[in-house]
């Protein structure tokens, strides 16, 4: 079984660790005295907990406790300029690696599922020149943009990679920048949506040796558009191999995808479940964006927005897992076993107890309130189940771009 506990003592050596700080700290000279209110592991402990209120009100209640007076939000970031972004995408690689290394992942038929996807991202309007932007349809001013990429396992909700870069760069662009440090998990097949296919990017992954599953957009590649029967293999000018898929939808819309995997034991009606499994990542993006606020920035500086970024990306991991972890005791326990329908614990619920947690006890030294601390969180978990119900789906609604989190409206309550 799973233990949160575990995940969280990692951190906490990692961060307590000098080698760390020797690392991500932005200068040599940085993070010497122990005796600053602001230190590292405090610093790294803030963002992780910080739910994005005001610079002020956050810094309050860190303090709440503490026999310091408050540091001032300037002191705030002044001190977190002192810490390189990397250090936050590097803890997320510490949660990853973990959670894989012990052996958690399920798969399925033997392969892990890692999803694709890219989404543009609303950032404060004085990261314009850092991230660049577009106009909307309603306003002639353009709107500071940043779009982000993530690689997650849809079996098991775990955020393997994410990057956010400026707005004019690709998502195909990033998913290969991103692909040159992609580990080694075995047997894994990637699914995109359309508009990543290529041939260029097809042949990439073959030579690194994935898998991948393409829905095709129409018009796309005069072979693939030909080959209309429910499954059959095509062979591409340059010598690419494809196993090309039709699946009516009940909508009566074709859906096509494009594969290299020939394995024999995949049949359609696999490949139809794997590629309906790719909404995993939209419901990620959704958990960031809306219960974890990753797009509430708490500067315009790039250092700090991507510390804001994989801050988020490391909470939404650490959550799951929590989640993965309360979900297989009930299990075990037979608490839902006489349930109309399947119960999964509330993520809104779970994001609130482990950001209280990367405060509360990242910093704490006694082990009984630790485990006490931990006990209290895991609990509230356990009992705030939800029902699951399968089948629903809404028409995709296109908003606006517009400001979620203006700089000038933050809420403090």
């Amino acid at each position: 079984m799973l233990y949160f506990s575990r995940f969280i003592e990692e951190i906490r050596n990692w961060i307590m660790s000098e080698s760390t700080v020797k690392t991500f700290r932005t200068k040599d000279t940085y993070f010497t005295r122990n005796t600053a209110k602001l230190t590292f592991e405090k610093l790294i402990s803030f963002v992780l907990g910080n739910n994005r209120d005001s610079a002020q009100v956050a810094l309050n209640d860190f303090f709440r406790d503490s026999e310091d007076e408050p540091a001032m939000k300037q002191t705030l970031f002044e001190a977190r300029e002192k810490i390189s972004y990397k250090a936050y995408e590097a803890l997320n690689n510490v949660i990853v690696d973990k959670f894989y290394d012990e052996g958690h992942a399920k798969t399925y038929k033997s392969y892990m599922l890692i999803a694709n996807d890219g989404s543009v991202f609303e950032v404060p309007q004085g990261a314009l020149d850092t991230f660049g932007g577009q106009k909307s349809s309603k306003s002639e001013n353009v709107t500071a943009q940043a779009r982000a990429v993530c690689f997650n396992d849809v079996i098991n909700r775990i955020t393997i990679a994410a990057k956010m870069k400026p707005f004019c760069n690709g998502e195909r662009q990033i998913f290969l920048e991103m692909l040159d440090s992609f580990r080694d998990f075995g047997k894994t097949l990637m699914i995109f949506d359309r508009g990543f296919y290529s041939k260029e990017l097809a042949e990439e992954m073959n030579k690194k040796g994935l898998f991948y599953i393409f829905r095709i957009k129409r018009n796309c590649q005069k072979d693939i558009d030909g080959a209309n029967e429910t499954d059959q293999v095509i062979s591409i000018k340059g010598g690419l191999k494809l196993r090309i898929i039709n699946i009516i939808l009940p909508t009566g819309e074709v859906e096509k995808l494009a594969t290299n995997v020939f394995d024999d034991s995949l049949y359609i009606a696999d490949f139809a479940e794997i590629y309906n499994k790719r909404w995993g990542i939209e419901t990620s993006y959704l958990m960031t964006k809306e219960r974890l606020a990753i797009e509430n920035f708490t500067s315009a500086k790039e250092n700090l927005m991507q510390q804001d970024f994989y801050a988020a990306v490391a909470t939404y991991n650490l959550m799951e897992i929590s989640c993965m972890e309360q979900e297989a005791k009930r299990k075990e326990d037979g608490v839902d076993i006489n349930r109309k329908n399947l119960r999964s614990a509330n993520r809104n619920i779970a994001a609130h107890e482990v950001r209280i947690s990367l405060i509360s006890v990242l910093l704490e030294t006694e082990p009984d309130i630790i485990d006490k601390k931990m006990k209290r969180i895991q609990n509230t978990i356990y009992r705030c189940f939800k029902d699951d119900k399968p089948y629903r789906s809404y028409p995709r609604k296109v908003k606006y771009p517009g400001k979620m989190y203006p700089m000038n409206k933050k809420r403090n309550l």
